[in-house]
Protein backbone atom coordinates (compact mmCIF):
# COMPACT_ATOMS: atom_id res chain seq x y z
CA UNK A 1 0.00 0.00 0.00
CA UNK A 2 2.95 2.48 0.02
CA UNK A 3 3.71 1.66 -3.43
CA UNK A 4 0.61 1.46 -5.26
CA UNK A 5 -0.19 4.63 -6.71
CA UNK A 6 -3.11 5.09 -9.12
CA UNK A 7 -1.97 6.23 -12.95
CA UNK A 8 -4.58 7.18 -16.05
CA UNK A 9 -4.39 4.44 -18.29
CA UNK A 10 -6.51 1.42 -18.96
CA UNK A 11 -4.17 -1.42 -17.20
CA UNK A 12 -4.58 0.54 -13.92
CA UNK A 13 -8.76 0.17 -15.01
CA UNK A 14 -8.85 -3.24 -15.53
CA UNK A 15 -10.61 -5.42 -12.99
CA UNK A 16 -8.63 -6.84 -10.19
CA UNK A 17 -9.33 -10.02 -10.81
CA UNK A 18 -8.17 -10.00 -14.12
CA UNK A 19 -4.98 -8.23 -13.58
CA UNK A 20 -4.40 -11.07 -10.84
CA UNK A 21 -5.57 -13.56 -13.47
CA UNK A 22 -2.76 -12.15 -15.96
CA UNK A 23 0.16 -12.05 -13.53
CA UNK A 24 -0.63 -15.74 -11.96
CA UNK A 25 -0.55 -16.67 -15.57
CA UNK A 26 2.38 -15.44 -16.30
CA UNK A 27 4.19 -16.55 -12.73
CA UNK A 28 2.83 -20.37 -13.67
CA UNK A 29 4.80 -19.96 -17.28
CA UNK A 30 7.72 -18.82 -15.69
CA UNK A 31 7.64 -22.05 -13.36
CA UNK A 32 6.67 -24.23 -16.24
CA UNK A 33 8.97 -23.19 -18.73
CA UNK A 34 13.07 -23.42 -18.99
CA UNK A 35 13.34 -22.91 -22.27
CA UNK A 36 15.22 -19.81 -22.55
CA UNK A 37 13.54 -18.43 -25.43
CA UNK A 38 10.21 -19.11 -23.76
CA UNK A 39 11.40 -17.23 -20.60
CA UNK A 40 12.83 -14.63 -22.50
CA UNK A 41 9.40 -14.29 -24.12
CA UNK A 42 7.69 -13.53 -21.03
CA UNK A 43 10.28 -11.45 -19.85
CA UNK A 44 9.79 -9.12 -22.43
CA UNK A 45 5.83 -9.49 -22.30
CA UNK A 46 6.03 -8.01 -18.65
CA UNK A 47 8.29 -5.59 -18.88
CA UNK A 48 6.39 -3.81 -22.28
CA UNK A 49 3.18 -4.19 -19.74
CA UNK A 50 5.15 -2.97 -17.41
CA UNK A 51 6.47 0.18 -19.54
CA UNK A 52 2.47 0.83 -20.99
CA UNK A 53 1.13 1.09 -17.31
CA UNK A 54 3.88 3.85 -16.42
CA UNK A 55 6.31 1.57 -14.30
CA UNK A 56 9.60 1.34 -15.53
CA UNK A 57 11.00 3.50 -13.32
CA UNK A 58 9.79 1.90 -10.31
CA UNK A 59 11.12 -1.91 -11.95
CA UNK A 60 14.37 -0.57 -12.69
CA UNK A 61 14.74 -0.44 -8.90
CA UNK A 62 13.97 -4.21 -8.95
CA UNK A 63 16.00 -4.85 -11.40
CA UNK A 64 19.31 -3.19 -9.39
CA UNK A 65 18.36 -5.75 -6.96
CA UNK A 66 18.12 -8.48 -9.01
CA UNK A 67 21.22 -8.49 -10.98
CA UNK A 68 23.27 -8.94 -7.41
CA UNK A 69 21.14 -12.73 -7.76
CA UNK A 70 21.58 -13.19 -10.83
CA UNK A 71 25.70 -12.58 -10.35
CA UNK A 72 25.61 -15.45 -7.67
CA UNK A 73 23.47 -17.94 -9.53
CA UNK A 74 26.20 -18.09 -12.56
CA UNK A 75 28.54 -17.81 -10.23
CA UNK A 76 27.93 -20.53 -7.93
CA UNK A 77 26.74 -22.50 -11.29
CA UNK A 78 30.41 -22.04 -12.62
CA UNK A 79 32.45 -22.94 -9.46
CA UNK A 80 30.42 -26.10 -8.67
CA UNK A 81 28.86 -26.95 -11.85
CA UNK A 82 30.99 -30.38 -13.40
CA UNK A 83 28.77 -31.79 -15.92
CA UNK A 84 29.02 -29.39 -18.92
CA UNK A 85 31.68 -31.01 -21.87
CA UNK A 86 32.36 -27.50 -23.44
CA UNK A 87 35.39 -26.50 -21.21
CA UNK A 88 36.24 -22.70 -21.79
CA UNK A 89 38.91 -22.24 -19.04
CA UNK A 90 40.63 -24.53 -17.02
CA UNK A 91 42.62 -22.85 -13.89
CA UNK A 92 44.54 -23.97 -10.59
CA UNK A 93 43.00 -25.86 -8.26
CA UNK A 94 40.62 -23.92 -5.02
CA UNK A 95 40.18 -24.92 -1.62
CA UNK A 96 37.12 -27.04 -1.07
CA UNK A 97 36.21 -26.74 -4.57
CA UNK A 98 39.00 -28.38 -6.81
CA UNK A 99 39.97 -28.24 -10.15
CA UNK A 100 38.87 -24.53 -11.55
CA UNK A 101 36.62 -25.59 -14.83
CA UNK A 102 34.19 -23.35 -16.46
CA UNK A 103 32.03 -24.69 -18.69
CA UNK A 104 30.14 -22.53 -21.42
CA UNK A 105 27.07 -25.47 -20.05
CA UNK A 106 27.28 -23.87 -16.38
CA UNK A 107 27.47 -20.54 -18.11
CA UNK A 108 24.38 -20.93 -19.78
CA UNK A 109 22.21 -23.41 -16.63
CA UNK A 110 22.80 -20.04 -14.66
CA UNK A 111 22.02 -17.48 -17.18
CA UNK A 112 18.81 -19.63 -18.15
CA UNK A 113 17.90 -19.68 -14.43
CA UNK A 114 18.65 -16.11 -13.72
CA UNK A 115 16.33 -15.57 -16.58
CA UNK A 116 13.38 -17.24 -14.91
CA UNK A 117 13.94 -15.50 -11.95
CA UNK A 118 13.89 -12.15 -13.48
CA UNK A 119 10.95 -13.18 -14.84
CA UNK A 120 9.11 -13.67 -11.64
CA UNK A 121 10.60 -10.89 -9.93
CA UNK A 122 9.17 -8.82 -13.01
CA UNK A 123 5.95 -10.23 -12.35
CA UNK A 124 5.64 -9.21 -8.87
CA UNK A 125 6.59 -5.97 -9.50
CA UNK A 126 3.51 -6.00 -12.25
CA UNK A 127 1.68 -6.66 -9.35
CA UNK A 128 2.99 -4.54 -6.59
CA UNK A 129 2.23 -1.15 -9.03
CA UNK A 130 -0.64 -2.24 -10.98
CA UNK A 131 -3.22 -4.08 -8.70
CA UNK A 132 -5.57 -2.08 -5.86
CA UNK A 133 -4.52 -4.28 -2.76
CA UNK A 134 -7.63 -3.58 -1.59
CA UNK A 135 -10.00 -4.42 -4.25
CA UNK A 136 -7.59 -7.58 -4.12
CA UNK A 137 -8.55 -8.28 -0.97
CA UNK A 138 -12.42 -7.55 -1.40
CA UNK A 139 -12.56 -9.99 -3.71
CA UNK A 140 -12.14 -12.73 -0.85
CA UNK A 141 -14.59 -10.90 1.21
CA UNK A 142 -17.48 -13.32 0.27
CA UNK A 143 -15.40 -16.41 1.04
CA UNK A 144 -14.34 -15.39 4.47
CA UNK A 145 -15.43 -11.88 6.22
CA UNK A 146 -13.28 -12.67 9.35
CA UNK A 147 -9.99 -13.86 7.45
CA UNK A 148 -9.91 -11.37 4.88
CA UNK A 149 -10.66 -8.64 7.80
CA UNK A 150 -7.85 -9.39 9.87
CA UNK A 151 -5.30 -9.60 6.45
CA UNK A 152 -6.65 -6.10 5.86
CA UNK A 153 -5.79 -4.59 8.73
CA UNK A 154 -2.68 -6.85 9.49
CA UNK A 155 -1.09 -5.20 6.00
CA UNK A 156 -2.50 -1.42 6.67
CA UNK A 157 -1.07 -1.79 10.22
CA UNK A 158 2.45 -1.70 8.93
CA UNK A 159 2.39 1.13 6.63
CA UNK A 160 0.34 3.30 8.65
CA UNK A 161 3.02 3.07 11.36
CA UNK A 162 5.95 3.94 9.00
CA UNK A 163 3.46 7.32 8.37
CA UNK A 164 3.12 7.81 11.48
CA UNK A 165 6.90 7.83 13.05
CA UNK A 166 7.69 10.01 9.89
CA UNK A 167 5.26 12.34 10.92
CA UNK A 168 6.50 12.52 14.91
CA UNK A 169 9.68 12.18 13.31
CA UNK A 170 9.18 15.63 11.95
CA UNK A 171 7.37 16.90 14.70
CA UNK A 172 10.53 15.85 17.05
CA UNK A 173 13.23 17.60 14.65
CA UNK A 174 10.66 20.58 14.50
CA UNK A 175 11.24 20.54 18.67
CA UNK A 176 15.43 20.38 18.07
CA UNK A 177 15.67 17.15 19.06
CA UNK A 178 18.28 15.75 16.60
CA UNK A 179 17.46 11.92 15.98
CA UNK A 180 20.71 10.87 13.51
CA UNK A 181 23.62 12.16 16.19
CA UNK A 182 25.08 10.38 19.15
CA UNK A 183 26.12 7.05 20.05
CA UNK A 184 23.88 3.99 19.59
CA UNK A 185 22.52 3.95 23.28
CA UNK A 186 22.02 8.15 22.36
CA UNK A 187 19.67 7.92 19.59
CA UNK A 188 17.77 4.92 20.90
CA UNK A 189 16.68 7.12 24.27
CA UNK A 190 15.74 9.79 21.52
CA UNK A 191 13.20 7.02 19.35
CA UNK A 192 11.60 5.91 22.73
CA UNK A 193 9.08 8.76 23.08
CA UNK A 194 8.17 8.13 19.55
CA UNK A 195 7.87 4.90 20.07
CA UNK A 196 5.11 5.14 23.04
CA UNK A 197 3.48 8.01 20.86
CA UNK A 198 2.77 5.23 17.88
CA UNK A 199 1.68 2.73 20.09
CA UNK A 200 -0.94 5.47 21.59
CA UNK A 201 -2.03 6.36 18.47
CA UNK A 202 -2.00 2.95 17.16
CA UNK A 203 -4.91 1.81 20.53
CA UNK A 204 -6.53 4.87 19.55
CA UNK A 205 -6.62 3.96 16.10
CA UNK A 206 -8.21 0.55 16.90
CA UNK A 207 -11.46 2.34 19.51
CA UNK A 208 -11.69 4.41 16.45
CA UNK A 209 -12.19 1.38 14.31
CA UNK A 210 -14.01 -0.84 16.46
CA UNK A 211 -16.77 2.22 16.90
CA UNK A 212 -16.75 2.48 13.06
CA UNK A 213 -17.12 -1.15 12.75
CA UNK A 214 -20.26 -1.25 15.16
CA UNK A 215 -21.71 1.81 13.74
CA UNK A 216 -22.03 -0.25 10.45
CA UNK A 217 -23.45 -3.04 11.53
CA UNK A 218 -20.59 -6.02 11.79
CA UNK A 219 -21.09 -9.33 12.78
CA UNK A 220 -24.91 -8.19 13.12
CA UNK A 221 -26.29 -10.21 10.11
CA UNK A 222 -25.24 -11.57 6.73
CA UNK A 223 -22.42 -9.59 4.88
CA UNK A 224 -23.58 -6.85 2.08
CA UNK A 225 -21.53 -6.30 -0.69
CA UNK A 226 -21.64 -3.35 -3.21
CA UNK A 227 -19.25 -3.91 -6.41
CA UNK A 228 -17.89 -0.67 -8.43
CA UNK A 229 -15.48 -2.72 -10.25
CA UNK A 230 -17.60 -3.62 -13.48
CA UNK A 231 -16.69 -6.12 -16.20
CA UNK A 232 -15.75 -4.65 -19.55
CA UNK A 233 -15.38 -6.25 -22.46
CA UNK A 234 -11.27 -5.84 -22.41
CA UNK A 235 -11.31 -7.89 -19.03
CA UNK A 236 -13.18 -10.89 -21.22
CA UNK A 237 -10.69 -10.83 -23.46
CA UNK A 238 -7.51 -10.61 -21.83
CA UNK A 239 -8.91 -13.52 -19.59
CA UNK A 240 -9.59 -15.50 -22.37
CA UNK A 241 -6.46 -15.27 -23.95
CA UNK A 242 -4.26 -15.43 -20.17
CA UNK A 243 -6.22 -18.59 -20.39
CA UNK A 244 -4.96 -19.72 -23.83
CA UNK A 245 -1.67 -18.80 -23.14
CA UNK A 246 -1.72 -21.35 -20.16
CA UNK A 247 -3.31 -24.07 -22.18
CA UNK A 248 -0.42 -23.64 -24.54
CA UNK A 249 2.19 -23.43 -22.31
CA UNK A 250 1.21 -26.34 -20.69
CA UNK A 251 0.81 -28.36 -24.00
CA UNK A 252 4.30 -26.90 -24.51
CA UNK A 253 5.29 -28.61 -21.31
CA UNK A 254 3.54 -31.85 -21.49
CA UNK A 255 5.46 -32.23 -25.06
CA UNK A 256 8.75 -31.31 -24.10
CA UNK A 257 8.83 -28.32 -26.58
CA UNK A 258 9.00 -25.44 -23.56
CA UNK A 259 12.49 -27.87 -21.73
CA UNK A 260 15.91 -27.52 -22.78
CA UNK A 261 18.95 -29.15 -22.09
CA UNK A 262 21.70 -27.50 -20.43
CA UNK A 263 24.32 -30.63 -19.88
CA UNK A 264 26.03 -32.09 -20.97
CA UNK A 265 26.17 -30.47 -24.02
CA UNK A 266 23.87 -27.39 -25.10
CA UNK A 267 20.74 -28.10 -27.09
CA UNK A 268 20.36 -25.85 -30.50
CA UNK A 269 16.92 -23.59 -30.20
CA UNK A 270 15.16 -24.55 -32.99
CA UNK A 271 12.91 -21.61 -35.22
CA UNK A 272 9.91 -23.87 -34.19
CA UNK A 273 10.82 -22.80 -30.16
CA UNK A 274 11.52 -19.15 -30.85
CA UNK A 275 7.70 -18.89 -33.28
CA UNK A 276 6.11 -20.78 -30.48
CA UNK A 277 7.93 -18.37 -27.83
CA UNK A 278 7.07 -15.35 -29.96
CA UNK A 279 3.42 -16.40 -30.27
CA UNK A 280 3.31 -16.65 -26.54
CA UNK A 281 4.35 -13.65 -25.64
CA UNK A 282 2.42 -11.72 -28.41
CA UNK A 283 -0.68 -13.41 -26.28
CA UNK A 284 0.45 -11.42 -22.36
CA UNK A 285 1.47 -7.91 -24.82
CA UNK A 286 -2.54 -7.71 -25.27
CA UNK A 287 -2.79 -5.53 -22.11
CA UNK A 288 -0.15 -3.47 -23.37
CA UNK A 289 -1.66 -3.23 -27.08
CA UNK A 290 -5.27 -2.59 -25.87
CA UNK A 291 -3.89 0.83 -23.32
CA UNK A 292 -2.08 1.88 -26.36
CA UNK A 293 -5.48 1.29 -28.45
CA UNK A 294 -7.33 3.44 -25.67
CA UNK A 295 -5.25 6.32 -26.13
CA UNK A 296 -5.34 6.33 -29.65
CA UNK A 297 -9.03 5.75 -29.74
CA UNK A 298 -10.61 6.51 -26.71
CA UNK A 299 -14.25 5.38 -27.20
Amino acid sequence: MLTYQFKDNLIYKLHPLTSIIFVGVVFVLALIFSHPAYLLGLLISVWVVLGAAGNLKEGQSYIKFSLIMVLMIVLINVLFARAGTTIIYRGVDIPLIGALEISLEAIAYGLGMSLRLLVIISVFCLYTYTVNPDKALHLGGRLGGKSVLAITLSLRLFPLMIKDFQRISEIQRCRGVKLSTGSLWQRAKKTLPIISIILLSSLERSLQLAESMQARGYGSGPRSTYDRDLWRPRDYLIIALSIMALFLGICSAIKGWSAYRYYPILEEISGLDWILASFIAMILLLPAILNWGGKKWPL
